[in-house]
């Protein structure tokens, strides 16, 4: 077999498909998690979370971390009584998106909450609250990594 300038084609031609095809095959495995699936509200009630912050930034203490091996215990600020405070603790994984989770907030009477942190997976999580206390929005968010 002679390889002439049509042969050459014919193999330039072959090698651009199937690597074209390899591509897609890599395009179509990849996982295409967003930070957050509703954005876009988000963005717009950006705004909202800004007061939050600085709601919490005026406050005498924020919430105090404590982190053991298999428990994290938050410690609220006295502003009203416990059962007056209302909201969620989110656990976002930057990892996974399946790994992510929320509880509400459930003071005890010493304003303390403690959450078992046995069934998440070893690795890093922001833990962000958004709270309220007295008809005011607060927010705030602790990085933790759990399993070292």
């Amino acid at each position: 077999m002679k390889f002439n300038w049509g042969t050459g084609i014919v193999l330039a031609f072959l090698v651009m498909i199937s690597g074209m095809v390899f591509l897609v095959s890599i395009a179509v495995r990849q996982n295409e998690d967003l930070v957050e699936k509703d954005y876009y509200q988000k963005s717009l009630d950006y705004q909202q979370h800004i007061e939050k912050v600085r709601n919490t930034e005026k406050l005498a203490e924020e919430i105090q971390f404590k982190l053991s091996t298999d428990t994290l215990r938050l410690q609220f600020p006295r502003i009203e009584n416990a059962q007056a405070y209302s909201g969620e603790i989110h656990f976002y994984s930057p990892v996974a998106e399946k790994r992510d989770f929320t509880l509400p907030v459930k003071l005890n009477s010493v304003y303390s909450q403690s959450i078992d942190l046995k069934k998440l997976a070893k690795g890093r999580y922001e833990v962000k609250i958004d709270w309220s206390a007295n008809k005011v929005g607060y927010y705030q968010e602790e990085a933790i990594v759990i399993g070292q």
